[in-house]
């Protein structure tokens, strides 16, 4: 009788991983087919890939594979899909879609940098995927294992954040080895930076290349920095609210500083940005360049990242060259008139589609704590419980 009623456990339990699996299984359908873990930003071999136009033209550089139908917006604008890949030779082809449409601010008198109080409570969260990422000018080598020098730019660019009274949480956890599984030990990061500081903002994860120095140098307002890529991952449901603020990004930096932005790569990848609306990867200069003039770079973003999200006035320069001017015997070149833009804070139609970008997440978490539950509880428990659920249902 005794090993009747073990038998009957057993069959009990053999029954609800049953019910569990199957619940499991219906569920991972009902998610876009998209969502995955793994990701390819990371190359096993050391190198970059140049990507070209279909006449051979160089457009771009970067240290990680290129894939076919992956897409490319370069600083002026123009608007390309990958083609073909020669894996051999590090080479890629992309051919032309045409330009995209920065959006357009309002032109203002008023010159002041205040910036929107609404919506300050929303945190921005910042982590580095790879965590041993450094600058060789400046911290002596490629790499230092968990305490990479891009957490130095990632700490510049929060505190740069935090000046203006933005809520931005840093996590420096380390996702070492720099291998094709540091995106699935960073997701987790993420995963309890967005747990722990709800509502968010926006997700960055920073990084830095690995290609020729001269790719990322730059001068703003006569200064000398790195420049900033923006990358997307284009296999999640966030991608429109990433574009939607990437656009909104360049747009600024384009008008306000001018060089800052040296292009948008949207990868096949996701590098996480499922987990939350507006989640962008920043790639801070490269290994050649300075550390300095990352984190130089990185408080410049702080100010483009700060109108892009919460509005406010800024006074750029016109992007039109400077006639020269004849005074007396030599020429001079005329100061760059000024101007000041206003920026609108996220609207209500981004806020929209940053909210269903996150309600997957929402229903994976609920899952979650049902599966978690289920599993908590022994059979005989479960079917104690469930008996008593539909009994009351009964007698009513």
């Amino acid at each position: 009788m005794v090993r009747r009623k073990g038998m009957v456990k057993v069959k009990s339990r053999g029954k609800l991983i049953g019910v569990i699996t199957m619940f499991v299984t219906l569920f991972t359908t009902m998610l876009p087919s998209n969502i995955s873990i793994a990701d390819n930003w990371y190359e096993d071999e050391p190198g970059y890939y140049t990507l070209f136009d279909e006449d051979g033209n160089e457009l771009t550089t970067m240290a990680s594979e290129m894939f076919k139908d992956d897409e490319y917006i370069s600083s002026d604008n123009k608007h390309y899909s990958i083609s073909r890949v020669d894996k051999g030779e590090k080479k890629a082809y992309a051919k032309y879609l045409g330009d995209i449409e920065l959006p357009e601010f309002e032109l203002v008198e008023d010159v002041s940098m205040e910036v929107a109080a609404q919506n300050k409570d929303r945190s921005i969260l910042i982590y580095c995927t790879h965590s041993s990422e450094s600058y060789v000018p400046s911290d002596g080598t490629t790499a230092i294992p968990g305490k990479g020098g891009i957490f130095d730019v990632a700490e510049s660019f929060k505190n740069a954040l935090q000046e203006k009274g933005i809520k931005t949480v840093l996590d420096k956890t380390s996702h070492d080895p720099h291998d094709a599984g540091a995106y699935r030990r960073s997701r987790q990061t993420a995963v309890e930076l967005i747990r722990k500081n709800m509502p968010v903002a926006a997700v960055f994860d920073i990084h830095r290349d690995a290609t020729p120095k001269h790719t990322y140098e730059t001068k703003v307002n006569g200064e000398y920095m790195s420049k900033v890529r923006i990358v997307i991952g284009k296999r999640n449901q966030n991608r429109k609210a990433n574009e939607e603020l990437a656009y909104k990004i360049k747009a600024i930096a384009d008008k306000a500083y001018p060089g800052l932005i040296k292009d948008i790569y949207i990868g096949r990848g996701e590098y996480n940005q499922e987990l939350s609306p507006r989640s962008l990867l920043f790639e801070f200069g490269t290994h050649e360049i300075n550390k300095e003039a990352a984190q130089k770079a990185a408080g410049y973003m702080a100010d483009v990242v700060n109108k892009a999200i919460y509005g406010g006035v800024f006074k750029a320069q016109e992007q039109n060259e400077a006639k020269t001017e004849k005074r007396g015997e030599r020429g001079q070149e005329a100061e760059p008139k000024q101007q000041s833009y206003r920026v609108s804070p996220i609207s209500q139609e981004e806020q929209k589609g940053a909210s269903r970008g996150i309600l997957w997440f929402i229903i994976a978490a609920a899952v979650g704590i049902v599966i978690f539950a289920l599993i908590s509880k022994s059979g005989n428990e479960l079917s104690e419980g469930f008996k008593g659920m539909f009994g009351r249902k009964r007698r009513e």
